[in-house]
């Protein structure tokens, strides 16, 4: 079957990648290597942002002073990429929990610098594929784990309604990748079996779980070997 539509993610494929250089921020903060990941997202390896090379460190580094935190049936993160916990409530718990998981208060006004410092931009080369694909027939998806609260600023990011079909949002949703009922969600939205699309992400977890549903996928860490791949991917497909 020929492939119909492409499906992106939004950050680290659309947009450039979130959180660029919060292992140095870490570092200049004094909090133990790969801590602050953990009171983020619950998880020194969150991808999309520098928890590989992170998490790779703290792997190799036997000495290394991670911070185990406190084992949490679902984190946070996923609470908030899942509307299920507002912004305010999810800063909150952060601040609540970083004594016992960076072994001291957090500095929030350091980290709101950061954080305003490190705002993504786009990767226009994707979004004039994304105008391109269209023009050529195929139908675009966007499948992005967001919070619900930054959907004013980064659906102004780039021309959306103009170029998706359909948008799914995990915060809208109640669901988020790598979960496989996202993919089926979003798949029946577009009115397409699964081997009809092909998805691109920078998390290699949540291109697996693509690959599982059955879309082609691509793992984006370079936007433009991306795109030459699913140019690839689209040949072979008979597109």
């Amino acid at each position: 079957m020929a492939i119909s539509t492409v499906i992106f993610d939004f950050g680290g494929v659309i947009s450039s990648p979130l959180f660029v250089g919060i292992g140095a921020f870490e570092e200049a903060e004094g909090y133990p290597k790969g801590s602050l990941l953990r009171l983020l997202f619950g998880d020194t390896a969150y991808i999309g942002v520098e928890g590989r090379a992170v998490a790779d460190a703290v792997a190799a580094d036997p000495d290394a002073a991670e911070s185990e935190g406190e084992v949490e049936d679902e984190p946070d993160w996923h609470l908030l990429e899942k509307g299920q916990l507002d912004i305010k409530t999810y800063f909150e718990r952060m601040v609540e929990k970083a004594p016992r998981v960076i072994g001291q208060p957090i500095d929030m006004e350091s980290y709101g610098r950061f954080w305003r410092q490190t705002a993504p931009g786009v990767h226009w080369t994707v979004v004039h594929k994304m105008r391109e694909l269209k023009s050529r027939g195929l139908r675009i998806g966007l499948l992005t784990n967001n919070v619900k609260e930054f959907g004013d600023n980064w659906r102004a990011m780039f021309p959306i309604d103009e170029l998706c079909d359909e948008v799914v949002d995990s915060s809208h949703v109640g669901m988020r990748k790598p979960d496989r009922e996202i993919y089926e969600l979003t798949c029946a939205r577009m009115h397409i079996a699964p081997d009809e699309a092909v998805f691109l992400d920078d998390n290699a977890e949540n291109v697996a779980a693509a690959r599982d549903v059955g879309m082609e996928a691509v793992h984006v860490v370079d936007p433009e070997a991306a795109l030459a791949e699913l140019e690839s991917i689209l040949a072979r497909r008979g597109q």
